[in-house]
């Protein structure tokens, strides 16, 4: 606090050494006026900016923050399961040993044999708590994960305080190591993270690592999700990692074989425990449908044991699921002579968008009513981009199977950027151009509104911003704030008193200072304990928009009425605020220096909902895109009914094997009628 109160008194100091020099060289009361709010507001600037006191470590504080978000993050994705899938039986045993190094050789392999309502306990008994489950597509390793991290977070204790974390391993750029991925990860999906004002930026990043070392407990999704070669090197890195590390881990046998054959020394990760889950049996599966709504379980049991190609189909959790979803009243429609698995599993996939996206009682009475053609065409669409992205070898940190709205803008390229790039020019262009054409020469004004229009429109061109990691409330900088817009607003002051030398100076530096200063005081970073919704981040974004845009217009068009009367304020106040609210340039960065950190990003360039804006406008018209309007609404439906899972804000597909199925064909996407492909669905689906 002493160094604070000294830098402000310095502060102060110096700027009212500048105001009684200039004093002695006037005698207007207005340099008097400009002088002493200059100093009033360079005083708590200064108290601000100068580093405080250094602080102890917030890795404790972090942890909880941190396990708050985590309940709240889940809680919706476990109801949202239990609607659709309810609790399926899943059992395990000891893998092959060959997939195990020493260590995980020593256990005893009837130690590893068990089932979902013992998977704490499994876990537990584990010396270095390192866990790798293994499994086919729809086996239930993700639900199973879901399931472990509940019981974990209702017993922290348990496991030395640790948090645990869901992690795609799809996000893992392995140029980083497994501390960097993990703080960037955290980062990136928890935004808002608070840490003590005095930290500086190495310590914040040092707790961070201490975060992912000490207190976090990372449950791996989907390592056969990676590319091969990084597969084997995100095991390497692994292995290679403080052994007090403990994790979990999921992948399909055959890829986790495979990077293991391929990895240095040819042995599993250090310290695993491997165990695979085993296909269901029909005594589990008929015990699941006997509790599914209209389903006819004798009816199952028959044709469960009279028709393996039948049992085969539905060895998974997966596979049972659907299959209760779409045909629980009539298993005979998936028992038909002739019939294989494949066959089988197809007509289960192609029957689910009809099934889910029709009425039900499940849903509710007010549950929204969808076009089944539509929704499947949307569905598609989007099981397409991320398989294109999940393919793609430079994915940088960012994970390839995640459904954003922001990012879903980049199907509309190139367009959107050059039409976001035509928006900087015009409003950037023409604001400045009006400005310093009235207060120099026309001629000065046009180049000047080129030259600043290209820039920010280059810059426009090629951003891909992320959406705004603040909102807008008292967060304690609203006296920094303040005196940051009143700093900008003496230059406004100074400009009219240069040009008029009248009283109009102080009421421009009030006009231009006040709007921006409560502005940049009431904008905070994200309260760390609100849930993270996609929808919640769309509005904060439109509101940061709407908020510049009527900050930097109201205080532009007063200054300028000031000096030529409405019209050409009208203008210019129109102009500065779309340049203001719809990108990110000169003037975020006030913002950035009064977070002075990583959660604020400082990057110039159109802000993401701008760029979702055009991206809507062109989906009806750019052939590729198949979208719907109201992206966020449908979005968050198909969550509800068990087609995609929440992740931070974002989506995922529940199930990797239906994008496969999704795109492999596209003819298998085409929707039939429920009452058509089969009569029976239409029993199940609620008509």
């Amino acid at each position: 606090m002493a160094r604070k109160v000294l830098g402000a008194f310095l502060c102060a100091a110096l700027m009212a050494a500048v105001a009684v020099v200039l004093h002695a060289l006037t005698t207007s009361p207005i340099i008097d006026i400009l002088g002493l709010v200059a100093t009033v507001a360079v005083a708590l600037a200064g108290y601000w900016l100068t580093p405080g006191t250094p602080t102890t470590s917030d890795v404790d504080s972090l942890a909880e923050q941190l396990k708050g978000r985590v309940v709240g993050q889940y809680k919706d994705d476990k109801k949202a399961n239990q609607l659709n899938e309810g609790h399926l039986p899943v059992r395990w045993s000891a893998a092959d040993v060959k997939l195990m190094d020493s260590d995980g050789r020593k256990v005893m392999r009837s130690s590893l044999d068990g089932g979902w309502d013992n998977v704490t306990e499994q876990f537990l008994r584990l010396r270095r708590r390192r866990w790798v489950i293994l499994g086919e597509g729809g086996a239930g390793k993700s639900g199973l994960l879901l399931e472990l991290m509940q019981q974990l977070l209702k017993a922290p204790a348990r496991i030395g305080g640790r948090v645990p974390v869901l992690v795609p391993l799809s996000a893992w750029d392995v140029r980083k190591d497994v501390d960097d991925f993990l703080a960037d990860f955290l980062l990136d999906t928890y935004p808002g993270l608070k840490f003590s004002r005095g930290r500086k930026k190495g310590d914040r990043r040092a707790d961070l690592i201490r975060l992912v070392r000490e207190r976090i407990l990372p449950m791996f999704d989907g390592l056969d999700e990676m590319p091969a070669p990084r597969r084997v090197t995100a095991l390497e890195l692994l292995s290679e990692h403080d052994e007090e590390f403990q994790f979990v881990l999921t992948s399909r046998p055959w890829e986790y074989d495979d990077a293991v054959s391929r990895k240095r020394g040819r042995h599993g990760v250090a310290g695993t425990a491997v165990v695979e889950i085993q296909p269901l049996v029909v005594d589990d599966i008929v015990k699941y449908l006997r509790a599914v709504r209209d389903s006819a379980p004798e009816a199952w049991a028959a044709a469960l044991r009279a028709h393996k190609p039948l049992a085969e189909a539905l060895s998974t959790p997966l596979m049972v699921w659907l299959a209760s979803v779409t045909f629980a009243g009539d298993p005979a429609a998936l028992s038909g002579s002739g019939m294989t698995a494949q066959e089988i599993k197809e007509k289960v996939f192609k029957a689910l968008i009809p099934a889910q996206f029709t009425k039900h009682p499940r849903w509710g009475p007010n549950a929204r009513t969808w076009d089944v053609e539509a929704v499947t065409r949307w569905i598609t669409y989007l099981a397409r981009d991320v398989d294109r992205r999940r393919r793609t070898k430079t994915s940088g940190g960012t994970a390839d199977d995640l459904i954003s709205w922001w990012r879903l803008a980049d199907a509309a390229e190139p367009v959107v950027s050059r039409l976001a790039a035509l928006t900087a020019l015009l409003t950037t262009g023409v604001g400045v151009g009006i400005g310093v054409g009235y207060l120099f020469t026309p001629e000065i004004g046009l180049l000047s509104g080129v030259v600043v229009g290209t820039v920010i429109g280059v810059s426009a061109a090629h951003s891909r911003l992320k959406p705004t990691t603040v909102e807008f409330r008292f967060g304690g900088r609203f006296a920094v704030g303040l005196a940051g817009g009143l700093l900008v607003g003496l230059v406004a002051g100074g400009a009219v008193f240069v040009l008029q030398h009248d009283l109009s100076a102080v009421w421009a530096l009030a006009g231009f200072g006040l709007p921006l200063g409560v502005v940049y005081g009431l904008t905070s970073t994200v309260k760390v304990e609100e849930a993270v919704s996609p929808a919640g981040v769309l509005e904060r974004e439109r509101v940061f928009v709407l908020a510049y845009f009527i900050a930097y217009g109201l205080a532009c068009a007063i200054a300028c009425w000031i000096l030529s009367g409405p019209v050409l304020a009208l203008s210019l106040g129109i102009f500065a605020g779309l340049s203001g609210g719809l990108f990110n340039g000169l003037p975020w960065a006030v913002v950035h220096l009064l977070f002075k950190s990583e959660e604020v990003d400082p990057s110039a360039g159109a802000v993401a909902w701008f760029r979702f804006f055009l991206a809507r406008l062109l989906w009806r018209s750019h052939t590729p895109v198949d979208l719907p309007w109201q992206l966020l609404t449908f979005l968050e439906d198909a969550r509800r009914r068990g087609i995609l899972q929440q992740s931070g804000a974002s989506y995922r597909f529940r199930h990797v094997d239906y994008v496969d199925w999704l795109v492999k064909e596209p003819g298998r996407a085409t929707p039939a009628s429920p009452g058509h492909e089969s009569p029976h669905n239409a029993g199940a689906a609620g008509h």
